[in-house]
C-alpha cells in the first residue's frame, strides 16, 4: 500500500487509515493506566485503587505541558513543511524538544514537593495518603521523559511516522504489563512497584524517538543546529496551549469529581469513577487519534492554502467522529458488566455502582468526538485563541457548573450525566465558531 502523506487528499477512509496507528498508540497508552489499575485494585485493594485515582490527576496536570509542545509545535512544523520551508521546520522541531525536556525537569521537582499538600487539599484521607504518596513520588521521577513522550506523540504524525509511535506504544504496553505482574503480583512491591512499571514503560515513548530523530532518517525532520525566531515559537506554544488547557482542565475535573464523590459516596464512588474513567479513555481513543492527526494534516494544508482540502477535512472528520460516537455508546452499554466485573468484581456494591455509572456516562460519547475534533481543527488553523476557548469552556467551565449543579437536582446521577450535558453545550459553541470563522478554512 502506498504510504499516506500529509499532502494527500483525505477521504473518510484515508483519514481513518492514516489515524489508525495514532488511535492504536493512544489506546495502548491509556491501557498502561488500565493495567496499573487492574493490578492495584486486585492485588493491593480498593483503597489503593482510590489512591491512584486521587493522585493521577495531579501527575496528569503537570505532564500535559507535553501536549502543548506537541500539538502547537506540530501545527507550526506542519505549516512550515506545507509552505516548503523544511529547514525552518527542523529548527523549530529541535527547539521544541529541548524546551520540553528542560521544563519537564522543573515540573518533576514541583510535583514531588507539592504532592502531599495537593492530595490533602482535594480530600485524601490518611489511608489514601499511605498508598498515594509512594506511588506519586515515584512516578514524578519519570516525569521529564513522560513529557517528551507526549510531545513526540503529535510530532511523529507530522513527521509522517505514526506507525513508529504505534510500535513504541506496543513495546510499552508489554513491558508495563510484564513489570506490573512482576513488581506488584510477584515481588509484592506495592504502589512503588506499580509506579516503577509505568515509569520504565514511559521511557520507551520518550527515548526511542529521541534516538530516531538524532540520526539520519527517512522523515522530513531531524535535530539540527541553528537559532530560531522566538516569536513563532511562542505562538506555537500559545496555539498548543488549547490542547494543554483541555487536558489540564480534565485533570482538575478529576479532582472535582473525586471531591464530590468522596462527599456523596465515599471510597466506593471514587473506585466506580476510576473504572469509568479508565474505560472512557480506551473507548475515546478514536476521538483523540482523529483529533491529533487533524492538527498536522490541517496545519499542512493551511500552510499550503489548500482551502478545498480544509473544507473536506472538516466534513469528513465530523462524519467519522459522529459515527464512532454512536458505536462507542452502544459498546459501553453492552460491555459495562464485564468491565466492572474485571476491575471490582470482588465488591458487589462497587460493581453495581460502576455499571450504572458507566452506562450513564457513555451518553457523552455521542458528541465527544465532534468537540475534540473542533478544537484540534482550529489548532491546525493556527488559531490558538478559538481552540483555547473551545477547550477551556468545554473541559473546565461548563463541566464545573454541571458537576456542581446537576447533583442538586439529580443526586449522584447528576455526576454521571455531567459529562454528557457538557458535550451538548460545547457542541453548540463549536458550531457557532465554525459558522463565524468560516473564512479561515474557506478562504473567502
Amino acid at each position: 500500500m502506498k504510504e499516506i502523506k500529509l499532502s494527500d487528499h483525505f477521504t473518510c477512509s484515508k483519514l481513518l487509515l492514516f489515524a489508525m496507528p495514532t488511535i492504536g498508540m493512544i489506546m495502548i497508552s491509556i491501557t498502561y493506566d488500565v493495567v496499573d489499575g487492574y493490578f492495584v485494585s486486585n492485588y493491593i485493594g480498593k483503597t489503593a485503587f482510590s489512591a491512584v485515582n486521587i493522585i493521577y490527576p495531579f501527575q496528569l496536570l503537570l505532564s500535559m505541558v507535553g501536549y502543548m509542545f506537541g500539538s502547537g509545535g506540530s501545527a507550526l512544523i506542519a505549516a512550515e513543511l506545507g509552505d516548503g520551508n523544511q529547514q525552518n521546520a527542523r529548527l523549530y522541531f529541535t527547539a521544541i524538544i529541548k524546551t520540553a525536556a528542560a521544563i519537564g525537569v522543573v515540573l518533576a521537582v514541583v510535583g514531588v514537593l507539592l504532592l502531599r499538600p495537593v492530595a490533602v487539599m482535594i480530600g485524601a484521607t490518611p489511608e489514601i495518603l499511605e498508598y498515594g504518596l509512594p506511588y506519586g513520588r515515584t512516578l514524578f521521577l519519570f516525569l521529564p521523559i513522560m513529557i517528551l513522550g507526549y510531545t513526540f506523540q503529535s510530532i511523529l504524525i507530522t513527521a509522517e511516522k505514526p506507525k513508529l509511535g504505534l510500535y513504541i506504544s506496543l513495546g510499552n504496553l508489554f513491558s508495563n504489563a510484564l513489570l506490573d505482574w512482576l513488581f506488584v503480583a510477584i515481588f509484592k512491591w506495592g504502589m512503588v512497584g506499580a509506579a516503577v512499571a509505568t515509569g520504565i514503560g514511559a521511557c520507551l515513548n520518550g527515548l526511542v524517538p529521541l534516538i530516531y530523530f538524532a540520526r539520519p532518517n527517512s522523515s522530513p525532520l531531524h535535530f539540527c543546529k541553528g537559532s530560531v525566531r522566538l516569536k513563532p515559537l511562542l505562538k506555537a506554544c500559545g496555539n498548543g496551549a488549547s490542547e494543554m488547557v483541555n487536558d489540564m482542565s480534565t485533570s482538575l475535573i478529576f479532582v472535582l469529581y473525586n471531591y464530590q464523590l468522596l462527599r456523596m459516596l465515599g471510597e466506593d464512588g471514587v473506585a466506580a469513577y476510576g473504572v469509568t474513567v479508565f474505560v472512557e479513555g480506551i473507548f475515546a481513543a478514536v476521538f483523540y487519534g482523529l483529533a491529533m492527526q487533524a492538527t498536522s494534516i490541517v496545519g499542512y494544508h493551511f500552510g499550503a492554502k489548500n482551502y478545498p482540502e480544509l473544507k473536506s477535512l472538516l466534513k469528513n472528520g465530523i462524519i467519522l467522529n459522529i459515527a464512532f460516537g454512536i458505536l462507542m455508546f452502544v459498546l459501553a452499554q453492552v460491555s459495562a458488566p464485564l468491565i466492572s466485573r474485571i476491575y471490582v468484581g470482588y465488591d458487589e456494591t462497587v460493581y453495581r455502582l460502576s455499571i450504572h455509572a458507566m452506562r450513564m456516562y457513555a451518553l457523552a460519547f455521542l458528541l465527544q468526538g465532534f468537540n475534540e475534533y473542533a478544537s484540534a481543527y482550529f489548532t491546525g488553523l493556527n488559531n490558538g485563541l478559538v481552540s483555547g476557548i473551545l477547550a477551556f469552556t468545554r473541559t473546565f467551565l461548563i463541566q464545573t457548573v454541571m458537576i456542581l449543579v446537576l447533583p442538586l437536582f439529580l443526586g449522584t446521577d447528576g455526576l454521571w450525566l455531567a459529562q454528557a450535558a457538557t458535550e451538548v453545550f460545547a457542541a453548540v459553541i463549536a458550531i457557532v465558531f465554525f459558522i463565524t470563522r468560516k473564512r479561515e478554512y474557506c478562504g473567502s
